[in-house]
């Protein structure tokens, strides 16, 4: 195990995962619109999910905690799923995260909710802001000079059909650039949906 892996501070998150065949499909997604921009970058297929709660650096005794919130969250909850829709974006600076949205959903507001109030009272630091939960496509996106990236990602979206996807587990992420990496996500815990 590497010294990184054995206790230094972590960038955590917990997390909705998707299948191959659900990340086949978002990938493709993202490599449309990066096609329609002036520059991108899309997701890796590997690292494409829906964040529940952003915890940022853990320590040691944070990441246990996270452990402990994530787990009893997913054991109150049952399993969840949601129909993707429109592409949106979040504007940064001069350029763009383009996501696809949730349509409909069962569960994952609950869920959600419950994983908010298990991190809290394990006394875990997280984002509270509000959840606009979404899976992110494409970062640093910028469209062509003269077009407009609302008006291209609904073009997009009148083409996509909707999406199903269906989760039976959390997981607690590690946000990590292995050495000579790019940035990648990889699941240190997973928590079964049981209830």
């Amino acid at each position: 195990m590497m010294l990184e892996e054995q206790g230094a501070p972590r960038r955590l998150f917990l997390a909705l995962r998707f299948t191959d065949a659900e990340r086949d499909e978002l990938e493709g997604i993202a490599c449309a619109a990066t096609a329609r921009m002036r520059r991108g970058t899309p997701a890796l297929r590997e690292n494409l999910h829906l964040t529940l709660a952003f915890l940022g650096m853990c320590d040691a005794r944070t990441e246990e905690a996270a452990r402990l919130a994530g787990a009893a969250a997913a054991e109150a909850a049952g399993p969840v799923s949601e129909t993707l829709g429109d592409l949106g974006s979040f504007s940064h600076r001069r350029s763009s995260v383009i996501w696809r949205g949730v349509a409909e959903e069962s569960g994952l507001r609950e869920l959600q909710a419950r994983t908010a109030a298990e991190l809290k009272e394990q006394d875990v630091p997280f984002d509270d802001r509000p959840f606009v939960p979404h899976v992110t496509l494409v970062r640093g996106a910028a469209a062509q000079q003269g077009e407009d990236i609302d008006k291209i990602l609904a073009d997009l979206s009148e083409k996509l059909h909707p999406f199903y996807a269906h989760h039976a587990e959390v997981a607690l992420m590690w946000s990590h650039h292995p050495e000579g990496s790019p940035l990648i996500y990889t699941p240190v815990a997973r928590f079964p949906l049981l209830a």
